[in-house]
């Protein structure tokens, strides 16, 4: 009995002793089936082979580091952050793992720890492209435009062929009004061999923002092909048929982007404006009214639908109208000549005659203003005043005053 106890236990450490001499072998076995399956971004297969190296030696830093990329690609960040501490605990020295925990830690909105990182990352590895890039789109995240371009600048220098950072490097430049610039990194990358879909997008957007309405047009159209239910390429795309005048195609593809979510209140309100300009004034109240009540401050819905007003003889409505787009923004100077014309035609001069005094400040040499006021002058008897303004009006060059100064200013016209 005792002889065989002996042989046992003689077989149990010899087991013993095979699985710790094969216990590495088997380890890196999985980590390099692991490496193959995450460069074929098969991410799940990947990380079960990870986990079994990882188990075999949870204190080797390349598996620990490799695991946590795979719970990153996978969207596990929370579970991927203790791999990259891990792994940093090991070697502290090695960019990667506070590169990787950076970008964990920005996925995770836990943005001073993961600039900490990437700062780090950058400092122990500034020929990094990848690492000035994810800085720069956590600075974009913070609303640090002009830092993430710096950051975007350094990635594409130290590699031209990173097409993100041309991308949001043109958004980040868009971000600061610098539309121009922005169209720039897309002709980039539309020339070079990365003419994205996205690119097309993006650079009709703001050409769109420059007044380049046929450039726009060009790339959303090709944009379009690819993205035939995007509500942003569809909104943007009718906005530029809109400005050429072709009201029909921006109309049937506001439609669309209508169909696709209708509570789209910049949708509605360029279809108003596409109407209003057909001389469809009703069905163009009807789209205003729309995008009123999506955006209640949408300042140029309540000026077109004032204006839609005013040509169906609805003068006081077109005067709330007008007078909300004031309250909005009182800047908006031509509002007010719209107003003064709506109640001049009410008869209500004495409350016209402040509009258009407005408007001839803002532009002196508006020799309609000046026949306008003069003639709201001369309905409330003020004629000395009244043929100021249409001798003014005919010196700017407007003929229709000369009959005026004819008939009521005869003592002006010697």
């Amino acid at each position: 009995m005792k002889r065989i106890l002996v042989v046992v236990i003689g077989l149990i450490a010899i087991a013993i002793v095979a699985y710790f001499s094969l216990k590495p072998r088997m380890a890196e076995k999985s980590y390099r089936e692991g490496l193959a399956l995450l460069d074929s971004l098969k991410y799940e297969q990947a990380l079960e082979k990870f986990d079994r190296a990882v188990n075999l030696y949870p204190k080797q830093f390349d598996y620990l580091l490799k695991r946590g990329i795979v719970l990153a690609a996978l969207e596990k960040d929370s579970l991927a952050l203790p791999d990259f501490t891990k792994a940093i605990e090991l070697d502290s020295l090695n960019f990667e793992s506070f590169l990787y925990r950076g970008i964990s830690n920005r996925k995770l909105s836990r943005y001073e720890q993961a600039m900490t990182d990437l700062n780090r990352a950058i400092a122990l590895n500034d020929s990094s492209s990848k690492a000035y890039y994810q800085r720069g789109l956590l600075n974009a995240v913070l609303m640090e435009y002009d830092q993430a371009i710096k950051d975007y600048n350094h990635s594409i220098e130290l590699d031209g062929s990173n097409v993100e950072a041309f991308f949001t490097r043109g958004e980040a430049l868009a971000k600061l009004a610098d539309f121009k610039g922005a169209i720039a990194n897309y002709d980039k990358m539309i020339e070079g061999a990365n003419a994205t879909p996205e690119a097309y997008k993006k650079r009709g957007i703001f050409k769109l923002k420059i007044n380049d309405f046929q450039g726009a047009i060009s790339d959303l159209e090709t944009a379009r092909k690819n993205f035939p239910n995007d509500e942003d390429v569809l909104y943007n795309l009718g906005e530029a048929y809109a400005n050429v005048k072709r009201f029909d195609d921006a109309i049937m593809v506001l439609d669309k982007a209508i169909s696709i979510n209708s509570n789209l209140p910049l949708a509605w309100g360029v279809k108003g404006g596409a109407l209003l300009r057909k001389g469809e004034y009703k069905k163009a109240i009807v789209a205003f009214n729309k995008a009123i009540s999506l955006k209640a401050d949408y300042m140029k819905a309540y000026y077109g639908r004032g204006i839609a007003k005013a040509f169906i003889k609805d003068y006081n409505g077109s005067i709330v109208d007008f007078n909300k787009v004031i309250e909005i923004d009182p800047s908006y100077v031509q509002t007010y000549y719209n107003r003064a014309i709506s109640r001049a035609i009410l008869g209500k001069h004495k409350e016209a005659i402040p509009d258009y005094d407005i408007i001839i400040k803002a532009d002196p040499k508006n020799a309609e203003a000046y026949y306008n006021r003069g003639i709201s002058k001369m309905n409330i008897k003020e004629f000395k005043s009244g043929c100021e303004d249409f001798q003014m009006a005919l010196e700017l060059g407007y003929q229709p005053a000369e009959q005026m100064v004819k008939i009521y200013c005869p003592k002006e016209n010697k």
